[in-house]
């Protein structure tokens, strides 16, 4: 397991701006606003088997066979479905993630930011002025892996003198991604949007995945679509 794969990205999500040209000799007009993000194509999010997912980021055999699945890069997958209320969503990748966040609303409502890092927490962030702090430990309806580590072997490899990301990397227990499941009634409705942004490996690099691309945390245009018939 290399460095990279512990380092903490905390680049904000990035957005698209497309300018407005005109042919030559056209006669001026107003300059238009810069065009949003185009959303993906809604997502069909398809009721299981029943087969549960244990919330540990280890995707076990069986778990998400039932799952919509949706490549998001060469080596990190996006996994979906449903079951009796609750919704599964998982983030599969080469290795363990770093801090990661999921934005969910429904159309019209307030943003939710669900955390992922050594803790859970959440935010409910609104659409202007400062974003409030996320209050660790609160995950009302909701429940993902977080990223854990033998305490014990920590210090001991401490006392020996042991850098902190050595540390971190000896003592971290195995993940292949995060696995959250959110209960429906959390957000009503029969739309959910959904903005995710990761720090992940693409490959054997460290990266920030942000999908859908060019969406921002505040403003749910462009953000993917998941559909609950």
């Amino acid at each position: 397991m290399s460095v990279a794969r512990w380092r903490v990205v905390v680049t904000a999500g990035l957005l698209a701006v497309v300018g407005a040209s005109g042919s030559p000799g056209a006669q001026p007009v107003p300059s238009a606003q810069p065009a949003g993000p185009r959303p993906p194509a809604e997502i069909a999010v398809p009721e299981g088997n029943g087969v549960p997912v244990i919330t540990d980021g280890l995707f076990s055999p069986g778990e998400w066979d039932d799952a919509h699945r949706l490549a998001l890069t060469a080596s990190v997958e996006l996994c979906l479905k449903q079951y009796r209320g609750v919704v599964f969503i998982g983030l599969r990748g080469s290795g363990p993630p770093g801090p990661s966040d999921l934005f969910l609303a429904v159309p019209g409502g307030p943003v939710h930011q669900l955390h992922v890092s050594a803790q859970l927490g959440e935010a409910v962030l609104p659409a202007a002025g400062d974003a409030p702090p996320l209050r660790f430990g609160y995950t009302p309806g909701w429940y993902a892996n977080e990223q854990r580590r033998d305490m014990r072997e920590a210090e001991r490899l401490e006392k020996e003198g042991k850098n902190p990301i050595e540390i971190m990397i000896a003592t971290s227990y195995p993940s292949d991604g995060i696995e959250f499941a959110i209960r429906r009634s959390k957000l009503p409705g029969a739309r959910w949007l959904m903005r995710l942004g990761a720090s992940v490996l693409d490959g054997d690099k460290p990266a920030w995945l942000v999908h859908p691309a060019a969406t921002s945390e505040r403003a749910t245009e462009g953000w993917q679509v998941l559909r609950f018939d």
